[in-house]
């Protein structure tokens, strides 16, 4: 089973809040800089070889989409990378409000063997389901 634990911040733990928001906030910064600069990839070598797209295909429009806060195109590109996206700001914006209460509590997965497997075996579920996607939206 697995499942969100709230527990005691220990004495002298570190406060690992801190780092998330200002990770995110750099890496969207220099994100949206990159994209300001117009500055182009050359594309998918794998795509362009096999002519099926990679784990990793429109990921760069998508991230491009998200800059300008087109939410629905970015997730048409890549739904695994703008829900990832998404997520990491919406634990951003949890961080934050933690960090500003001070409070001592924190999160943490547990879980059994049983919900380990659980866990990768939907996660590989996901990327299965994320390429189907990209195979039937980027080729088309």
């Amino acid at each position: 089973m697995l499942r969100l634990v709230r527990r005691p911040a220990f004495p002298g733990e570190f406060n690992h809040e801190l780092i998330w928001p200002l990770a995110f906030l750099g890496l969207a910064g220099a994100g949206w800089a990159w994209f300001e600069t117009g500055w182009q990839l050359p594309g998918c070598l794998f795509m362009r070889w096999t002519g099926w797209p990679c784990l990793g295909c429109g990921g760069t429009r998508c991230a491009r989409h998200l800059a300008s806060g087109d939410l629905a195109q970015a997730f048409l590109f890549h739904p695994l990378f703008s829900l990832v996206v998404l997520g990491f700001a919406l634990w951003t914006i949890w961080s934050a409000v933690w960090w500003v209460r001070r409070d001592p509590l924190r999160l943490r997965l547990a879980a059994d063997e049983a919900g380990w497997t659980a866990c990768r075996r939907g996660f590989l579920g996901l990327l299965f389901l994320n390429w189907l996607w990209q195979c039937h939206y980027l080729r088309a």
